[in-house]
């Protein structure tokens, strides 16, 4: 499937972008007043609900605590032979960097990366699409200063990082290594990287949501950012149920 034509159904699969298929429904039942109303109101109080900062904190908790934090996760014993960073989009509106910059999430996974590097000496593999990969190593020697062991430049999917990953590392003779990505990514990531050559340890950072409900009254407010993390939310949640059904 093209980049295109996933990211326009991605659009239309989740809020404010399902909004379109629930009018187009409501027009196909134009003649039946109550189904048509009852859809309307359906697709708006969708969108409303994964607006409210408390629906957006719950649904990020469940996928952030699968891998809790690890303070000072390098004093861990035995440690890992390598790091794995996992790609996640250029920001292609970076014009003072002629667009070859890495997306603010991609850039908080090699700052974390880098920081494992400087307290281990691990070696580091980055892995994305062919132009995202060479911009994460333009960012990691030149920014942060780091070397880049590995480079694998041919996965456009988070299973496809795992599987070229995994052959590159294996080939070198490496048997296990840390995943750096978001919390909220982990668990569909360590679903990946599960049962491979290499044995793949949870390197997670960013973590955002807390354990508990809060009670100011602004997070039962919809709010746009609210939204945009319940999408991500959701887009992790169904994309492990369907690596599990997949694999």
């Amino acid at each position: 499937m093209s980049p295109v034509i996933s990211r326009t159904v991605e659009f239309l699969a989740y809020p404010p972008g399902n909004l379109l298929i629930f009018l187009l429904i409501a027009l196909l039942l134009y003649k039946w007043r109550s189904a048509m109303l009852i859809t309307l109101v359906i697709g708006v109080l969708q969108t409303v609900v994964l607006s409210l900062p408390v629906v957006a904190e719950k649904l990020m908790v469940g996928l952030e605590q699968q891998y809790p934090p690890k303070p000072e996760l390098w004093l861990q014993q035995p440690l890992p032979e390598a790091i794995v960073v996992l790609g996640a989009g250029r920001n292609l509106e970076a014009i003072e960097y002629a667009g070859r910059m890495s997306a603010s999430t991609e850039l908080e996974r090699l700052n974390y990366a880098a920081y494992l590097h400087r307290k281990t000496g691990l070696p580091i593999l980055i892995s994305g699409s062919s132009n995202e990969a060479d911009y994460m190593r333009d960012v990691m020697e030149n920014t942060f200063q780091v070397p880049i062991r590995w480079q694998e430049s041919s996965s456009h999917t988070t299973w496809e990082n795992a599987a070229y990953s995994d052959q590159i590392l294996s080939e070198a003779g490496i048997h296990s290594a840390w995943v750096v990505t978001q919390a909220w990514h982990m668990p569909r990531a360590m679903l990946a990287f599960q049962n491979r050559q290499v044995n793949y340890l949870p390197a997670a950072t960013s973590y955002g949501s807390s354990n508990f409900w809060r009670h100011e009254w602004l997070w039962w407010i919809p709010q746009a950012n609210a939204l945009s993390r319940s999408q991500t939310a959701l887009h992790e949640w169904f994309g492990l149920l369907s690596y599990r059904l997949q694999h």
